[in-house]
């Protein structure tokens, strides 16, 4: 399994607008062959959000294969609230395992 690691730093008053954009973006990510899972993690007070966002792929050619004309402009509307240009990696994931009690309870908004 592969991971697309992205680090985005938010343009301050613009966290709720990133958090929509992310989860307005999911859709499309799903409908993806290859797609495992995502998370969105964020550290930092207040309005100065940093936010890394991985997402699993089952290979590295369906990592790269995911990167379709609607991701590419999915993507720019999330860039625009960010203070500088992201980061993104590819890597391999090592391991991945994450628990939940209700098999319906598998996707987080925030």
């Amino acid at each position: 399994m592969y991971a697309r690691v992205w680090r985005f730093g938010i343009l301050p008053g613009k966290v709720a607008e990133f958090t929509v954009a992310l989860n307005g973006i999911m859709p499309l990510i799903r409908q993806q062959p290859g797609f495992r899972g995502c998370v969105a993690l964020h550290s930092g007070p207040g309005e100065a959000l940093e936010s890394t966002v991985v997402s699993m792929w089952s290979s590295i050619d369906t990592l790269r294969n995911s990167e379709t004309e609607k991701y590419q402009q999915a993507l720019v509307e999330i860039v625009a609230l960010c203070e500088r240009h992201p980061v993104m990696r590819e890597e391999e994931v090592l391991l991945s395992e994450f628990v939940t009690e209700d098999p319906d309870d598998t996707v987080t908004k925030f």
